[in-house]
């Protein structure tokens, strides 16, 4: 791929500062670039990066001053936001992603036979259940099983070993990624009588991804006990999460990896989970709130609060605590001094009292 920096602000519809000609043959970070990569400066402290980076041509976030261009020998692409304009040159760029040949593989098993099987692409040593719908232009990758009643809308991408259960529904443009689980059953347990072990609670519902969805690598999202647990459309769960059973997530919430969201939580939209995250089941997070990461939480958010802690609390609050103890700590130790100071005082005044 080579395209120039002229070219450049034309796909992102920037402003040019510097020679059109120069020719970009990559993309890489301020400190890594060589001289054909284009790169991206999103605050000062990168902008100071760039008089000493390899990179010819350089995306950058509004008015930003970059110190040290030199406009007569180096290029930078003015935008309104650098992170966003990379996306656009990452597509550009990218490598067409790998996908099976068109048509089911014959080492693959398909019980349904109402499928489309010159419309979708099924690798080897997958196993598609029966009474399955699946759209158009379906990409399935190789070890990947689909239980039995699963419906999967047209431009999904299911990845190497992931699994479908039993009647989930997965939207259009769904992405799951290798060894991602939707639809085991949810942990759900009561005590057997007279204490004969534990009982199992059948779950009788499923999972509903809707559409625009990805979900990462070895995360699972347990099915309803009656009911769906759900996804709502554009939301991003990163790899090894928990979701448990009828949680319900609204749309374009995102959510780091190695977080859990206990059973019967509801989600907003446009939320932000950082990760490590635990939510306690019942919770509600509202619309826009933001969790940090490591969040223990085991209350209820509002709608646009930013939470965190251990257990959580609204995020001003949090810091305050903090604070707190980093001044207490210093004080520990002369604490300790005049506590141990006052009982020698209250022993000896004992002893003279008793004598």
């Amino acid at each position: 791929m080579r395209i120039t920096a002229q070219e450049i602000a034309l796909k992102v519809g920037g402003a040019l500062d510097g020679p059109g000609a120069i020719i970009v043959e990559g993309l890489c970070d301020l400190r890594n670039a060589t001289s054909t990569d284009a790169t991206f400066i999103t605050d000062a402290s990168y902008a100071q990066l760039w008089a000493d980076s390899r990179a010819q041509v350089a995306l950058v976030s509004g008015d930003l001053d970059v110190p040290g261009h030199n406009a007569t020998t180096r290029a930078l692409v003015r935008v309104a936001n650098a992170d966003v304009a990379m996306i656009t040159l990452l597509e550009l760029f990218a490598p067409q992603p790998e996908r099976p040949a068109r048509g089911i593989h014959p080492t693959s098993v398909v019980e349904s036979t109402d499928l489309l099987a010159d419309e979708i692409f099924v690798a080897p040593q997958v196993w598609i259940g029966a009474n399955c719908r699946i759209g158009r232009n379906v990409i399935i990758h190789a070890g990947a099983r689909i239980y039995g009643g699963v419906t999967i809308g047209d431009d999904t991408t299911i990845h190497a070993n992931a699994v479908v259960r039993e009647r989930c529904v997965i939207g259009n443009r769904v992405i799951l990624h290798a060894g991602a689980v939707i639809g085991t059953e949810g942990f759900g347990y009561r005590p057997a009588p007279h204490g004969a072990g534990l009982l199992r609670i059948p779950h009788l519902g499923n999972v509903v991804l809707e559409d625009g969805v990805e979900i990462g690598s070895c995360t699972c999202v347990d099915r309803g006990t009656f009911g769906s647990t759900r996804i709502g459309a554009g939301t991003k769960i990163d790899n090894h999460c928990q979701i448990g059973h009828n949680v319900q997530f609204g749309s374009n919430t995102v959510m780091a990896g190695l977080s859990g969201v206990a059973g019967s939580c509801t989600i907003g939209d446009w939320v932000r989970i950082g990760a490590g995250t635990g939510i306690a089941d019942h919770r509600a997070v509202g619309s826009r709130a933001q969790l940090a990461a490591r969040t223990a939480l085991i209350n209820d958010v509002p709608a646009g609060e930013v939470w965190g802690g251990m257990p959580a609390r609204e995020i001003r609050a949090e810091m305050r605590h903090i604070l707190a103890l980093q001044k207490l700590s210093p004080l520990a130790r002369d604490l300790m001094r005049i506590v141990e100071a006052s009982k020698r005082a209250k022993h000896q005044s004992a002893e003279t009292s008793g004598s």
